[in-house]
């Protein structure tokens, strides 16, 4: 080893000499270098280090001139043709490029404005740490300033600079030696907290960091409030650690403490994890199940009071998993909605069920009216008037007895457009019912300017009639209200004959429950329309 020294006497006399340190091999001479220290390696090809056990610029010595460059050092030299003049100007080269190198690894390295470390800086710093630690005593925290946009936006980045200065000033005075802080983007930080001799020091210094980001900052004059949120996940030791996996735990953490709003601090729960983790499985196999036909649908029958026959049908899809069994849409149909698959997902709908509308009427069965759950997400769609229609055209259905069931609180959100669509799909020949109606906030008179066939009570409703008078007489206004607006009424979740009498009573022309049939399968479905016996349903029923 040696000192990189090829410069004028009076630059020489400026730096400190650094003595020529002959060893047998690299292990005996790198605790020289332990310090960090500028250094040269002179080495011959038999002792010089394996690849990356040294970091050092090297120059290579040679009994003779290669026929090419040697990979990965400085430079070197040949013994036949060694001079003092050719060392010294091969160590001052080497010398002037390790410190180019240097300065461009730091400005690399470094965020410019603050002078601590940038996001690929502290990667590094992160990845050497947790090997050096074994992946334990570390505390990752993930930090986000609230609002910082708008101080930009309102005083401009010059200020936005000043206010970044002050808040590395503040966090600076909460770490201690030890600990590393870096800034990964305009108004977030990282920070590295040693917590080996004191595990539970992460949470007290979570709570003071703040604190301190909590009080006020002054700008140009201007006193400013900003919020922080810190996430904060601890290095495990275990295979599955390292630098990617504890990033992404601190930016789990500092999301959810974002959630709770204000200067507030979280530490990363494998268990909350697991559960996000398992819903982003569960929507992948969603996906899965969308291609292979995992999916089903089963068919609750509607009953006319008037006539007691079945003269309508809703379509309820299934999902039949290969671990969970059979999952009601409760537990998928939301999810499908966050992620965007519910217009898919309705288009197999759709498609299943005009499939079996047109094989119940192979079977010399009456036609009925079927009743599909569109999501408003599917409603927007711009495609949803030319696949209805190849739909319809592909399975030869007549598109009346097709109806389409909204919720009231879609049919509200954008009155105009909801109207615009439903009378395109209308004059298809589709028409349209009011699903739960009464949990809304519905216009009557928006109500009445759509075309709409049939309000279906929510089965709350229905439920609660055996319980208080307000209950029957709430439930006896609706089916009036509807009969004025010139609408069709179908009570959901009808269970018991007592409901069921209560619904006669009051004019109410259809029904739909576990006490007529729970939802089946296609091929029970079958059986039920050609061997149920649903007249004895309304026997005894006072009129």
């Amino acid at each position: 080893g040696g000192r990189s020294d090829g410069d004028p006497p009076e630059r020489r006399r400026a730096r400190p000499r650094r003595p020529l340190s002959p060893a047998p091999s690299w292990e005996a001479a790198s605790s020289l270098f332990d310090d960090g220290g500028c250094g040269l390696l002179l080495t011959t090809p038999l002792c010089r280090p394996a690849p990356g056990r040294c970091s050092l610029p090297t120059v290579l010595l040679l009994d003779e001139e290669p026929t090419e460059a040697p990979a990965d050092v400085y430079d070197w030299l040949v013994r036949g043709s060694l001079s003092v003049d050719l060392l010294r100007r091969c160590l001052r080269y080497a010398g002037e490029r390790s410190r180019l190198q240097n300065t461009l690894q730091c400005l690399a390295e470094q965020d410019p404005l603050t002078g601590i470390a940038n996001r690929q800086g502290f990667q590094t710093l992160l990845a050497a740490r947790l090997a050096e630690y074994q992946g334990r005593g570390l505390t990752l925290g993930h930090l986000d300033l609230d609002n910082f946009k708008h101080v930009n936006d309102a005083l401009g980045y010059q200020a936005g600079d000043r206010l970044i200065l002050q808040v590395v000033a503040r966090l600076k005075a909460q770490l201690e030696a030890g600990d590393a802080l870096a800034r990964l983007g305009s108004d977030e930080f990282a920070l590295l907290v040693d917590t080996r001799r004191d595990p539970a020091r992460a949470e007290r210094l979570a709570e003071r960091i703040t604190e301190a980001l909590s009080e006020p900052y002054w700008v140009d004059g201007e006193s400013l409030l900003l919020g922080c949120s810190l996430g904060l996940a601890h290095a495990r030791a275990d295979a599955g650690a390292g630098a990617d996996p504890l990033m992404w735990h601190a930016h789990i953490a500092m999301q959810q403490a974002k959630a709770a709003q204000g200067c507030t601090h979280h530490l990363y729960d494998e268990r909350i994890h697991r559960g996000a983790r398992s819903m982003a499985d569960l929507e992948s196999e969603l996906r899965r199940a969308l291609r292979r036909d995992e999916l089903e649908l089963h068919y609750q029958p509607r009953l006319c009071l008037q006539s007691g026959r079945i003269v309508g049908l809703e379509a309820l899809v299934r999902w039949r998993h290969t671990e969970r069994g059979l999952l009601g849409p409760d537990e998928f149909v939301p999810l499908a909605e966050e992620s965007g698959l519910i217009v898919p997902l309705g288009y197999w709908v759709i498609s299943r069920a005009l499939r079996d509308m047109q094989w119940l009427r192979g079977r010399g069965l009456p036609a009925l009216h079927m009743a599909v759950n569109l999501s408003f997400r599917q409603f927007q769609d711009s495609q949803l008037l030319s696949t209805l229609s190849r739909l319809i055209e592909e399975r030869g259905v007549d598109a009346q007895w097709l109806e389409f069931e909204l919720t009231e609180t879609a049919v509200m959100r954008r009155s105009e457009q909801v109207q615009q669509t439903m009378q395109a799909l209308g004059r298809l020949g589709v028409r349209f019912s009011l699903d739960d109606f009464g949990t809304g906030f519905s216009s009557f008179v928006h109500l009445n300017n759509l075309p709409i066939t049939l309000l279906k009570i929510d089965k709350s409703f229905v439920g609660g009639m055996g319980e208080r008078a307000e209950n029957r007489q709430l439930v006896r206004a609706m089916i009036n209200l509807a009969h004025n607006l010139h609408l069709e009424v179908v009570a959901e979740g009808v269970e018991n004959a007592e409901q069921l009498a209560l619904l006669r009573q009051f004019g109410c022309d259809q029904v739909q429950g576990y006490l007529i049939s729970k939802p089946l399968p296609l091929a029970d479905l079958a059986r039920f329309l050609v061997f149920g016996m649903r007249q004895p349903l309304l026997a005894g029923v006072p009129s």
